[in-house]
């Protein structure tokens, strides 16, 4: 029996190899359905430092439509099921099914969840001691039965495998910065997280999100946009950042309030990664310290060796060591590689 979870958790850590997102996606559905069997799945990275959704993808699983409707039914729930936000606390595994009668007020459950055709979800977040990389929901439909305790119980041994691949798909390819040839796209975000207006070069920088062609990843994009402006409207002065990792290096989605255009619009930019903007989530992602981050922040601003022992009144030798932590957990040969992946 050992031996079958062991060889679990070694198919979900593989599945960090995957190409696409929407690759990732299904090799982490494929192997969980071995023990929990689902309909559909929704996988969602989250970007450590901001907090903010960074990738999505789906099979049979609720859109922006679904999202907008919990916001038309002017409803809020205090809850952990509440709509986009991962999973907090010790159990990181919880299931949500209409039947339930913990969850007979809730809009999400008998609304949208019914409006959706989903009967249950099983939601893992995906997090370790350090931080939450994302979150994935499983899905069975109407006619399904919910999900069990002991199949909750499947899903918790497994949950620190399905972090670890989740960190590792991020960590596993090249750091580098999205090319400068990419044109910024700029779209345009009503209340209620519909795209209203956008830039032409949107639509570029939409399958470098979803990693698959447009008409396979239906919604998915919609998704990640709404996430961010819901993300912005939560935060004081109602803007927000996430980092995200495209097959082409790293971008940033950025929202902020739009002015003169009615209450709750949002003006969401998309475009290359600077190294400084990129750091936090960097440091994050390749389990950097607070003084290793600070090195390379150093280091992009310039600074020798010498000049950032002085900075941080450390040992020239000490700051070398740190440098060599930092290039083995990037994965990169030396200073002037670790500046070139991260100069815009």
């Amino acid at each position: 029996m050992a031996e079958k979870w062991d060889a679990l958790r070694r198919g979900l850590i593989g599945a960090a190899e995957a190409g696409t997102v929407a690759d990732l996606g299904s090799a982490l559905s494929a192997q969980l359905g071995r023990v929990v069997p689902h309909q559909g799945y929704i996988l969602t990275g989250v970007d450590p430092a901001s907090g903010t959704a960074c990738f999505h993808t789906r099979e049979y699983g609720y859109g922006a439509a679904a999202a907008r409707r919990l916001i038309d039914g002017g409803q809020v729930e205090p809850d952990p099921f509440s709509s986009g936000q991962p999973l907090k606390g010790p159990d990181r595994v919880a299931v949500l099914s209409a039947e339930d009668p913990r969850y007979r007020h809730s809009f999400w459950a008998h609304e949208v969840m019914a409006y959706e055709g989903v009967g249950s979800e099983l939601r893992i977040a995906l997090a370790d001691g350090r931080s939450v990389w994302g979150q994935l929901w499983l899905l069975r439909g109407l006619d399904s039965r919910p999900f069990s305790p002991a199949e909750a119980g499947h899903a918790r041994r497994l949950a620190d495998a399905l972090a670890t691949a989740t960190r590792r798909y991020v960590t596993g390819r090249p750091l580098r910065i999205h090319g400068l040839d990419r044109t910024p796209g700029v779209l345009v975000v009503d209340a209620g997280g519909r795209i209203t207006s956008s830039t032409p070069s949107v639509g570029q920088w939409r399958d470098q999100f979803t990693g698959a062609p447009r008409s396979s990843c239906e919604g998915e994009f919609e998704s990640l946009i709404w996430s961010i402006t819901q993300t912005a409207a939560l935060q004081p002065g109602g803007a927000a950042l996430a980092r995200v990792p495209t097959l082409q290096g790293w971008a940033t989605l950025t929202s902020q309030p739009l002015q003169g255009t009615g209450p709750g619009a949002a003006a969401v930019t998309i475009r290359p990664a600077s190294g400084l903007e990129l750091l936090p989530a960097v440091t994050a992602w390749h389990g950097l310290t607070f003084r290793e981050g600070t090195v390379v922040e150093h280091a992009l601003e310039g600074l020798s060796a010498k000049q950032i022992a002085r900075r941080l009144s450390l040992s020239p030798h000490t700051v070398n060591d740190h440098f060599k932590a930092i290039y083995r957990k990037i994965g990169v040969h030396g200073r002037d590689e670790l500046i070139a992946r991260l100069a815009h």
